[in-house]
């Protein structure tokens, strides 16, 4: 048996045990949706008697998620529907409506309930329902829900007994309702986490840290909103949702500007790497396939997502020097050109990308992509890893130039190798490996 082929069927193994664990989740939330229905019908009468604050609070819910909106591609967040289903879970009084004996099971049910009928104008316009982030946020208005009206934390009594019970120190429960949401928001950030090192195939140790840096602030703001309302609830009633989900609502509103320029400056980047197409310096979608290939060797190293990011930047625009020079490269390869070509198309390229206001690390990995791995590999200088990434990536669609042919691709693959440890990092090129395995086990 060949190498490759215990490889693409450890790939294919692997790829297949992703699937397989990415959807627990979503199986995870039909099983906790469907038992705290069955526990509600058993009892609905408590579900009954606070029907018009269980209203309002599914009605925001099902807002939130017809609301959500994405930040990054294939990822949507719905900050009102999280929010408001923290303050559902930890709300125990609303004006001169008792709450304090709903169960976790309605709270759980109306929830999903909500959420479902949020999302489903959705899928009738062929829009995904994206059931994954829609299962980690269930998931911890659920956990919340348990938490603080089940769990027996506080000498043998539950955290909604403690509310009750502390009428004269609000700013305490004030502290264990803060605390619970924070738990909620930590069990979301988990379950994204998962989901997102599942879907790119990355590290959930790296997938998790980029959850926690780029939802630290929303996710403050939520447990601390969640924890508002329900206290606000006592004296106020069903107006504290609006009164304090508004600021939430602003927030939500500037994301969803922030998230719109983001995608127009990702289409920006992608119309200035088309000059060296257009202009005849490159082949025909080279720029698109070095950055997929990038990426992809990117998440197969366990890259965070900002890094990715700039990886995929810094892929699209390497070669954006060539519109400089006097005569276009055969081919546009710049694999076939000399050392010192290859510098100066990537030091114009470099300050194209600076110009264009793109992270100092992109330029940086655009201006390092000439320098061969022995630099580091002998004198220890800092090329950074983004830079190999892109070479590798460049050098293999520069040999394969597009073609689906299995002889070219080995081809190239053999040629990378002949510069393992000298030309190319060989962890980078043990990457693209496997990812070629990968590409090749699903097909062309």
């Amino acid at each position: 048996m060949t190498t490759s082929t215990v490889s693409s069927r450890r790939s294919s193994h692997d790829q297949t045990s992703r699937r397989s664990a990415s959807g627990w989740p979503v199986r995870l939330a039909v099983v906790v949706a469907g038992l705290s229905v069955v526990l509600t019908l058993r009892d609905p009468v408590p579900l009954a008697n606070a029907w018009m604050v269980v209203a309002a609070f599914a009605l925001l819910i099902g807002i939130g998620e017809y609301y959500r909106f994405g930040i990054d591609e294939g990822r949507q967040l719905a900050p009102m529907t999280l929010g408001a289903g923290l303050a559902f879970a930890l709300t125990s009084r609303s004006w001169n409506i008792d709450l304090t004996t709903l169960s976790p099971s309605p709270i759980i049910a109306v929830s999903g309930l909500a959420m479902v009928c949020g999302a489903l104008p959705h899928r009738v316009r062929g829009r995904s329902m994206h059931p994954d982030e829609m299962a980690a946020r269930f998931l911890a208005i659920a956990v919340t829900a348990v938490i603080f009206r089940w769990l027996p934390l506080w000498l043998g009594h539950t955290l909604l007994d403690v509310d009750a019970a502390w009428v004269g120190s609000r700013w305490l429960v004030a502290v264990v309702l803060a605390a619970v949401a924070a738990v909620g928001l930590i069990t979301f950030l988990v379950l994204s986490a998962f989901v997102e090192a599942a879907r790119s195939s990355g590290s959930l140790r790296l997938a998790l840290l980029d959850e926690i840096r780029s939802g630290a602030g929303l996710g403050l703001a939520l447990s601390a909103t969640g924890a508002l309302i329900a206290l606000a609830e006592r004296p106020l009633g069903v107006l504290a949702l609006p009164l304090f989900l508004v600021p939430l609502v602003l927030t939500q509103f500037a994301l969803r500007q922030y998230a719109a320029i983001r995608r127009t400056y990702s289409q920006s980047v992608r119309v200035l790497s088309r000059l060296t197409e257009i202009g005849g310096f490159t082949r025909a979608g080279h720029p698109d396939r070095v950055a997929q290939l990038s990426v992809q060797i990117g998440r197969e190293l366990g890259l965070a997502a900002r890094e990715i990011r700039n990886l995929e930047n810094a892929a699209l625009l390497h070669d954006i020097g060539q519109v400089a020079l006097r005569a276009p490269i055969p081919a546009g390869a710049t694999l076939m050109a000399a050392p010192a070509d290859q510098r100066r198309i990537a030091v114009d390229s470099a300050d194209i990308v600076r110009k264009a206001g793109l992270p100092p690390e992109v330029a940086e990995a655009v201006a390092q992509q000439a320098t061969p791995y022995r630099v580091v590999r002998e004198r220890r200088e800092d090329v950074p890893l983004l830079s190999r990434i892109v070479k590798v990536a460049n050098a293999y669609d520069d040999l394969v130039g597009g073609s689906i042919a299995a002889r070219r691709r080995e081809a190239a693959v053999e040629r990378i190798h002949l510069g393992l440890g000298y030309e190319y990092d060989p962890r980078v090129v043990d990457a693209l490996v496997r990812v070629l395995a990968r590409r090749h086990t699903k097909g062309p």
